[in-house]
């Protein structure tokens, strides 16, 4: 993995590159009106463009350009300033104050809309497995809110991003540690078939969802464990998930499991 200028180097993106490159400890390589082709053909597979245009992007050899833009994240919110619904707040009955813990922060469009959501009252901390998405997600969200729309400075300030495991770090928490937990697993049969998706596809962690995630979610979440879902994944359910019809969505579902609902039905036992 190395790091690059665009391919009109100035000074400033060659000191913007070489401080980039020093802060992740990889290589920074001269671009010298070499293409990207060429870069990840003799010099190395994975690649890192920093320029002006969106601040950072991501190659791979015989892949696409990869790049953050909250296209989503901006078009939801905005809905929410005009008092409309959003499908993740609902499911996740978010409020002002609540803490949430995003386990598969992939695009970041779900933070975002739980951060404007809680507030500067709340908490919200956002987990990525993948190195490459979490390094472009971080730097994006720096650069957008720099130079693209500054009034989202606060917000964006906000955001809490973690490099890690989802499971392990579930591990490591208090019980009751957050009000909920919220999972987005890339699972086989893509949710959305959006653009975005689609372009980040080359470089997201195809995790499973499984019994121990569910076991730990439900002991860290104080009001909620929800999950994003195609309609073609059969495991939810039998994962202890319930699905309400409000939570159906044309391309998507959410399962939800209520936390008090099961420590009712533990105290009736």
């Amino acid at each position: 993995m190395i790091v690059t200028t665009a391919f009109d180097e100035t000074a400033e993106l060659v000191q913007r590159a070489k401080h980039f490159a020093d802060d992740l400890s990889i290589p920074f390589v001269p671009r010298r009106k070499k293409t990207v082709k060429s870069l990840l053909d003799s010099l190395d597979s994975q690649l890192f463009v920093v320029n002006n245009q969106r601040g950072l992007s991501y190659y791979e050899k015989g892949q696409e350009e990869v790049f953050f833009h909250p296209n989503m994240a901006m078009h939801r919110i905005k809905q929410l300033e005009r008092g409309q619904t959003d499908s993740l707040v609902t499911a996740c009955g978010l409020k002002e104050g609540m803490s949430f813990l995003d386990c598969t922060l992939g695009l970041a469009s779900d933070t975002l809309v739980a951060n404007y959501q809680v507030g500067p009252q709340g908490k919200v901390v956002s987990l990525e497995k993948s190195f490459p998405l979490f390094v472009l997600v971080r730097e994006g969200l720096t650069y957008f809110a720099a130079y693209e729309k500054p009034e989202w400075k606060a917000l964006i300030d906000r955001v809490s991003l973690v490099r890690a495991d989802n499971l392990d770090y579930l591990r490591t928490c208090e019980n009751d540690a957050f009000d909920v937990v919220y999972f987005d697993f890339m699972f086989h049969h893509s949710v959305e078939s959006s653009q975005g998706i689609k372009v980040i596809k080359p470089v997201v962690a195809y995790d499973v969802m499984t019994e121990d995630h569910v076991k730990e979610a439900i002991r860290v979440a104080k009001k909620r464990v929800v999950v994003k879902s195609g309609y073609k994944n059969p495991i939810i359910e039998k994962l202890g998930f319930t699905i309400s019809r409000q939570n159906q969505k044309r391309h998507f579902f959410y399962g939800v499991i209520e936390i008090e609902d099961m420590n009712k039905k533990a105290d009736s036992l």
